[in-house]
């Protein structure tokens, strides 16, 4: 980023929808959908075309940003660029919080997004 360019919230939360999107939750109250489906995927984003390989993202902190064990990343820019062109409704955002104060439930998401909540993962 260039000298004054405003600082990118921090990425609060990632949740797994389905597929090949993550619903990404800001700071500042920006949440919304991550969609990488139909994604050219070349070096360490090669293996994440396996939604198996996809879904084992973590959230990092310390970077702000979302993380694979393939050693691919994402700029919290682009990140927050995504969430903010592709939102999840206001409406949907507050029910979900309603239910659970933190966080919305995968149900309730997937539904705002047009997709279904996942399964549990296997153990």
């Amino acid at each position: 980023m260039a000298w004054g360019d405003p600082v990118t919230p921090d990425l609060v939360q990632a949740t797994w929808l389905g597929g090949h999107r993550i619903r990404l939750e800001f700071e500042d109250g920006c949440a919304g959908v991550l969609d990488m489906e139909g994604r050219i995927w070349r070096g360490v984003f090669e293996p994440l075309q396996d939604v198996a390989q996809f879904r084992q993202f973590r959230l990092n902190r310390e970077w702000n940003t979302i993380t694979w064990p393939t050693g691919a990343d994402l700029a919290p820019e682009y990140l927050y660029e995504q969430a903010s062109n592709n939102p999840v409704p206001e409406t949907e955002r507050e029910r979900g919080r309603k239910k659970h104060p933190d966080r919305a439930d995968d149900a309730t998401l997937a539904a705002a997004v047009g997709g279904s909540a996942p399964s549990e993962p296997e153990r």
